[in-house]
């Protein structure tokens, strides 16, 4: 009896020295949640892959539209980083919530027009999107950042948003998905987008006096419960390795000129 008594004893220690060591390396390692913008999907999943290498910190992104994503960050308290395609809503989510401890840019994201390869019904620009025999998508406004500032581009080249059919989507993403698979003429999209997929569409540039770039910053969040790992992970994308990694993705790390 009193060897199994002692089997027993081994046995327990044997466990919580296990559970211990399990509870420490979880301590040791945490991970970072990030809510992104979807159009940011490639960079970071590049960026995150390289981090975790290197730290041994695994970063969970969640991917939506800004106006998606600024109601979930509201919500939540487990969202350690907030980064949407635009500084807009970064602020936004401090004004409503005051939960945003700092912001810091990462990248920026210049809008172009994108069409099938060849560009079959020869789209030139803008005016192009209300010709009739033109199918066109647009981001929808209250849910993503390219499609908040489409409507503003339009307007800054004398058209209206209001008297265009054009079909809509939650994501910049998406948008691009339409267009190389021939369900729409043309979209708005994020430079970076149009990058990877550059061997399905054409890209035309919008003119400077009508285009509005997006600031991308990430923001880190004053109830992140793991506050160190995730300015790492910042510190990481901003650095010399993160944005040689977010170039070679398509990403603009430095401002347009």
């Amino acid at each position: 009896m009193e060897h199994v008594r002692k089997t027993l004893t081994l046995a327990g220690l044997v466990l919580a020295n296990l559970i211990t060591a399990g509870c420490r390396d979880r301590h040791q390692r945490p991970i970072v949640n990030l809510y992104a913008g979807a159009g940011l999907r490639r960079g970071i999943e590049a960026l995150a892959e390289e981090f975790t290498r290197q730290t041994g910190i695994k970063v969970v992104p969640d991917y939506a539209g800004g106006g998606t994503l600024i109601t979930r960050a509201r919500e939540s308290a487990d969202v350690d980083l907030f980064m949407p395609g635009d500084v807009w809503y970064v602020d936004r989510l401090q004004e409503l919530s005051g939960k945003v401890e700092s912001k810091t840019p990462v990248a920026y994201f210049v809008p172009v027009i994108i069409v099938a390869k060849g560009n079959p019904k020869r789209i030139t620009g803008l005016k192009d999107f209300f010709r009739p025999d033109v199918q066109v998508a647009l981001g929808r406004a209250k849910a993503c950042q390219v499609g908040r500032i489409s409507g503003k581009i339009l307007e800054n080249a004398g058209l209206d948003r209001s008297k265009l059919n054009a079909k809509e989507s939650l994501t910049v993403n998406e948008l691009g998905v339409w267009v190389k698979m021939g369900d729409v003429d043309a979209a708005i999209v994020w430079d970076a987008i149009a990058a990877n997929i550059a061997d399905s569409v054409d890209v035309i540039k919008i003119p400077e006096e009508y285009n509005v770039i997006s600031r991308v910053v990430v923001g880190l969040m004053k109830t992140s419960k793991h506050k160190k790992a995730a300015k790492k992970f910042i510190e990481f994308m901003t650095s010399q390795k993160g944005r040689a990694i977010l170039n070679s993705k398509g990403y603009r790390t430095e401002p347009p000129s």
